[in-house]
């Protein structure tokens, strides 16, 4: 169990915190809590129990951190092609994920999780299973999330012409 989700609890974290000691520390806490509560597990789907866990680990470990803000680093991380050597493709793809982070720190909480667990291709119901909402919900704000993150872009389209 562990080897097949480690690292896609780690880039969710990652993602979350913005922090790579910090998500491995969480990325570590959500296995413990996963094995420490075994009993609790109802033979539900695994991967959306353990990103449930791990969302519960981030949000217990934001609450500690209230007098301090998070700090995001400035890109989200990326998978470069090994054959892209086009420098200028390189730089339009760099600028592309600092500015869809930029929108994504400007959503609500809810409407981020949502994006973040359906660009790892959750299923809605599972993205409701990890975040303990309803189904309504999940697609009300990824509706609305990636509304805004739309207009987001256009506004700083229209900003640079």
């Amino acid at each position: 169990m562990y080897r097949l989700h480690v690292n896609d609890i780690y880039r969710y974290l990652f993602r979350l915190t913005r922090d790579a000691r910090q998500a491995e520390d969480l990325t570590q806490d959500t296995f413990f809590r996963a094995f420490s509560s075994l009993d609790d597990f109802r033979g539900e789907k695994v991967r959306p129990w353990l990103f449930k866990v791990a969302y519960h680990a981030f949000v217990d470990w934001h609450r500690k951190q209230v007098k301090k803000p998070l700090q995001f680093t400035e890109q989200m991380p990326e998978r470069m092609d090994t054959q892209a050597i086009d420098p200028a493709e390189s730089l339009v793809h760099k600028e592309m994920w600092e500015s869809a982070q930029l929108f994504l720190e400007r959503l609500p909480e809810k409407q981020k999780q949502v994006i973040l667990l359906s660009a790892m291709q959750f299923a809605y119901a599972e993205i409701a299973e990890v975040l303990g909402i309803d189904l309504a919900d999940v697609k009300r704000s990824l509706f609305r999330g990636r509304q805004k993150m739309r207009r987001m872009w256009r506004e700083e389209v229209d900003d640079e012409q």
